[in-house]
């Protein structure tokens, strides 16, 4: 399920470049079941040692500009942002707190109402789509020495990557193997690389075009719940640019 939330600006907002975790801190902000809220902040859905909370964001977007001296970003007119989740209960929460309290919300000093929100229809998903990303993508892996690598689109670890952590989703939500796990992906055109900085650590992502084929239920669990890592830190959310 995914939501499109637009907001009213009555004066220019200045936004903080680095705003991921200010933009979580608010999502989670409105999900009013402080239950489930626990679960998602403290357990999530579980695979082996990892975890999941299935849900992810795009940037923030908008007629702006970026004020570099300050590391801030301005908007001032049609700033918006997605959210989308594999967890209709997490949506479902987040759409009582948006649409009945419809408070002032605070992202980052700039206060900001919410003037519109547009719940998205689900795509239909064939064998083989197009996907572009409403924000950057991040693939890695630890090495032996607590180093982080960071793969490139172009790396055949990139697509290895995402694949093996949609499975791993999926299982964590559902509890069982996906019988059909095939899945191919490869870049489209221009890749743009861009860094991170999630309190204190930074990672290493990219806006890109992605072909995507092969298992439907996987292609599912990465339109809801985004693809590569730190979806809940706002990474990984991908829009459907084309279906064959």
């Amino acid at each position: 399920m995914r939501v499109e939330i637009h907001f009213d600006l009555k004066e220019p907002s200045y936004i903080p470049i680095q705003y991921n975790h200010i933009v979580q801190a608010v999502i989670m902000s409105w999900i009013g079941d402080e239950k489930f809220k626990s679960f998602i902040h403290n357990k999530g859905y579980k695979f082996e040692e990892r975890a999941y909370k299935l849900f992810t964001f795009s940037k923030i977007n908008g007629k702006f500009r970026i004020d570099k001296q300050n590391r801030k970003i301005i908007f001032y007119e049609n700033m918006r942002i997605t959210i989308s989740s594999a967890v209709n209960e997490f949506m479902e929460y987040l759409l009582s707190s948006v649409l009945i309290e419809n408070n002032p919300i605070n992202i980052g000093g700039a206060k900001v109402e919410i003037s519109r929100v547009e719940v998205k229809e689900q795509p239909k998903l064939s064998e083989k789509v197009q996907v572009y990303t409403l924000s950057p993508i991040t693939a890695y892996s630890t090495l032996d020495n607590k180093q982080t690598r960071f793969y490139n689109p172009f790396d055949k670890e990139f697509s290895q990557y995402i694949k093996n952590n949609l499975m791993h989703k999926y299982e964590a939500y559902y509890g069982k193997q996906l019988e059909d796990a095939n899945l191919n992906i490869k870049p489209i055109g221009a890749v743009k690389e861009s860094r991170i900085n999630y309190k204190g650590f930074h990672i290493l992502a990219y806006n890109c075009e992605l072909e995507m084929e092969g298992s439907g239920e996987l292609l599912r669990m990465a339109y809801d719940a985004g693809i590569g890592g730190k979806n809940a830190q706002g990474l990984g959310c991908i829009e459907i640019k084309k279906r064959r």
